[in-house]
């Protein structure tokens, strides 16, 4: 037979000072409901009014008070907990007090244990609606729950990590600026904080709020090649160097290859034949020609669309003879490759200087941004060091997937506050069932 102790187990209530007394099903606003009565009675120890010790029944029971309190669901249940709070009257100062649990806070009628679960489901990519639903609560109650949480995810300017990733993404439309800011830990790739802004004023306002001794800590600093923010960094970090990453200068060089094959092959007519089976060729195996060299199959014959049986190789080698300016951009591509993987920098640099000047103007452009950086000292850095810009890349993926999912934030500050808690909060690995 199901005993009380048996109840509070399965509700999960830890407080000893709360005991069970009845178990009922009832229609609350439409939905069968779970109602589980109690009793929250103990001996006060002081007054919380006036701080006299209950000492000769100095603190006597005055009564009781219900509480509706929501609970997490049962059996897929919505569940209350309807409990008796007990009253206490102070002779010393002649007020009234009520008893008071761990399970949930003072004047509160949401359980601790919900507003818990609220914060482990704000983690994984569900709307707030969703998330509201599921609990029996309204949307603005999740999103005050997340903002509670996230307080203490928010930086407390009193240390930084020696290496620091910068990068911008696409926000909210109520913020200022086009794009907004986004800065984490080189090390362990933990997301610090998310700014509004991004331009020179506002990072200002912000790591000022650093001290000076914690900012000169800062070593190395990642970027992109398009960072507007770069001119900062030699104000407010001034111990620091400024490391191109290598994930941006490879996608760089990769853009300019598929731009120039696709240049390529929309100079060939779709409606006839021949032409139209060079177009075919150029679009269907775009990805082997972004493979690296050394990767490609010379003896593994397989089947692939418009060339029969043949090898990756094969195919790359008839692409690149379809044209001159690709097989250029194509070299091109592969040598700034090598040079990263092999981190040969003087390889990297003869590879700029040597580009034949009838190259392409997308190639141009490629290569003037490159020797730009490369003056600076921006990308001899990343040859030395290990860091990239990669992880805070996938973050940005995740913020992405949790605007789709909640389709867009009107105010920038629920934004930050859900981003801060989804990707600083470190949901607990689910274990298999066996």
């Amino acid at each position: 037979m199901l005993q009380p102790n048996d109840i509070k187990h399965l509700l999960n209530i830890q407080d000893p000072s709360i005991s069970l007394t009845q178990l009922d099903k009832k229609t609350i606003n439409g939905k069968l409901t779970n109602v589980v009565k109690g009793i929250l009675t103990y001996i006060p120890v002081a007054c919380p009014c006036c701080g006299v010790r209950n000492s000769h029944y100095t603190i006597i029971k005055h009564g009781t008070k219900l509480s509706k309190i929501l609970w997490n669901k049962v059996a897929g249940y919505p569940t209350y907990l309807y409990l008796k709070k007990q009253r206490f009257f102070c002779k010393a100062c002649t007020r009234t007090f009520s008893a008071h649990s761990s399970e949930v806070e003072k004047n509160c009628f949401i359980s601790n244990k919900v507003k818990q679960h609220i914060g482990a489901q704000s983690v994984e990519d569900l709307s707030m609606k969703y998330i509201a639903e599921e609990h029996t609560v309204s949307p603005v109650t999740v999103k005050r729950i997340v903002s509670q949480f996230a307080k203490g995810y928010y930086p407390d300017f009193q240390s930084l990590p020696t290496c620091l990733l910068f990068d911008e993404f696409k926000s909210v439309k109520s913020v200022n600026g086009a794009m907004s800011f986004i800065y984490a830990d080189g090390d362990t790739h933990e997301v610090i904080d998310i700014l509004p802004d991004r331009r020179k004023h506002y990072l200002k306002l912000h790591f000022q709020k650093y001290p000076l001794k914690v900012r000169e800590q800062v070593k190395l600093i990642v970027i992109d090649m398009n960072a507007a923010y770069e001119f900062a960094i030699k104000e407010l970090f001034p111990n620091t160097r400024v490391l191109i990453d290598r994930f941006h200068i490879v996608q760089l060089v990769n853009r300019t290859l598929n731009r120039t094959r696709v240049k390529v092959m929309n100079q060939y007519n779709r409606s006839s034949y021949p032409s139209k089976g060079i177009y075919n060729k150029l679009k269907n195996h775009w990805r082997l020609l972004l493979k690296e060299e050394s990767e490609l199959s010379r003896t593994d014959y397989k089947f692939y669309s418009c060339f029969g049986q043949t090898t990756q190789k094969h195919i790359v080698d008839t692409l690149l003879n379809l044209s001159e300016e690709l097989r250029k951009a194509y070299q091109f591509y592969q040598n700034i490759l090598y040079a990263l993987k092999e981190k040969q920098f003087s390889y990297f640099q003869e590879t700029l200087e040597n580009t034949p000047s009838d190259c392409s103007d997308i190639m141009k452009v490629t290569r003037r941004t490159l020797q730009y950086h490369t003056k600076k000292g921006h990308i001899e850095t990343a040859f030395h060091y290990s860091y990239s810009n990669g992880p805070l890349e996938g973050t940005n993926n995740k913020v992405k997937n949790i605007k789709r999912t909640a389709y867009g934030f009107v105010s920038f500050n629920s934004f930050r506050n859900r981003l801060l808690l989804s990707l600083k909060m470190k949901p607990k690995k689910r274990s298999s069932i066996k």
